[in-house]
């Protein structure tokens, strides 16, 4: 009866152990992945930068442990951490994924070409009670020295030369040049001041240029009758200034005739001594502004000053000035 219940529990002990294995072979086995990306592993002189990348895969429900991460720091006497930074990545299958960024900056100066290694970095990650350590594998690279070594001596073509000195450049052709423009742009705006009439040649200024310029702010200012009136008598003066004594409608003929250049705006002026007469001897301002309106006046002035800057004025031969005045 002993023997028996004894077979009969060894067989329950080996069941027992048969469903064990199967549920631990059932299970999912937990782990992570770091992936290393790093730059080209040569060319690194006293004070560079570098810069890996970690990608670190973890399973579902687990979290990397911040307490984990590095925290800037000299990792060596020539190393030095400069900044550790995480990053969340999109997740795959339900993975979590994180990007780790170390940036070190190496101040080791060899003598000559010499690999080094960065030192591997510890993380944890950890899910409820599970815990895995993972690893952020070392990375070697070259460092270069920032000179070779030559032997001394006045043929060392690695030792510090002189200041090169820099050759004169010949200036007179750029200061014949410079000149010649500075001379040029001196005539133009002399002639603009004569023509315009500014500044000392205000004096000189043609008749009816400043006329036109008067006239303009003149018509600009209210009441409007009483600009028109003013803007009338200014173009009466800027005639007897070209005609060297006062202009009369019935004088306009040989007027004309002594200025050549103004001929083409015969009829215009007709029609300015015509509102002129209607304005100061007929029913008023109102009525000569039918006759030609402020935009009219103010256009003649300014077509007659332009056709003044084309040809001189030469003043007619005075004669014995008239009373009448328009």
């Amino acid at each position: 009866m002993l023997r028996r219940l004894t077979g009969t529990s060894s067989r329950a002990s080996l069941r027992a152990a048969v469903l064990l294995g199967v549920c631990l072979a059932a299970a999912p086995v937990r782990a992570a992945t770091v992936e290393l990306f790093a730059p080209r592993p040569f060319g690194y002189f006293l004070g560079d930068l570098i810069t890996l990348e970690a990608v670190v895969t973890l399973d579902p429900g687990f979290r990397l442990e911040p307490g984990s991460l590095p925290r800037p720091r000299p990792v060596t006497y020539w190393l030095d951490l400069r900044r550790a930074e995480l990053a969340d990545l999109p997740q795959v299958n339900g993975a979590r994924r994180y990007r780790l960024t170390l940036t070190y900056q190496t101040f080791y100066a060899p003598l000559e070409t010499r690999g080094l290694d960065i030192p591997s970095v510890a993380l944890t990650a950890r899910d409820g009670d599970h815990v895995l350590n993972l690893t952020v594998p070392a990375w070697s690279f070259a460092s270069s020295p920032l000179r070779s070594l030559i032997a001394g001596g006045a043929a060392n073509p690695m030792a510090l030369q002189p200041d090169i000195v820099p050759l004169p450049h010949p200036l007179r052709a750029d200061l014949r040049r410079a000149g010649g423009v500075a001379a040029l742009a001196l005539a133009c705006v002399l002639g603009l001041a004569v023509l315009r009439g500014w500044g000392p040649f205000g004096r000189r200024r043609p008749p009816f240029s400043a006329a036109a310029r008067d006239m303009r702010r003149m018509l600009a200012a209210p009441p409007a009758a009483e600009a028109y009136s003013k803007a009338l008598l200014r173009l009466h003066r800027a005639f007897d200034a070209a005609a060297g004594r006062r202009l009369l409608a019935d004088d306009v003929p040989d007027f004309l005739a002594g200025a050549p250049h103004l001929a083409a705006e015969a009829q215009g002026i007709a029609h300015f001594f015509h509102a002129s007469r209607v304005a100061f001897f007929g029913q008023g301002p109102g009525p000569a502004m039918g006759e030609m309106a402020p935009e009219a006046l103010l256009s003649l002035a300014r077509r007659l000053a332009v056709a003044e800057r084309k040809g001189a004025v030469r003043p007619a031969a005075s004669s014995a000035p008239r009373e009448a005045t328009a």
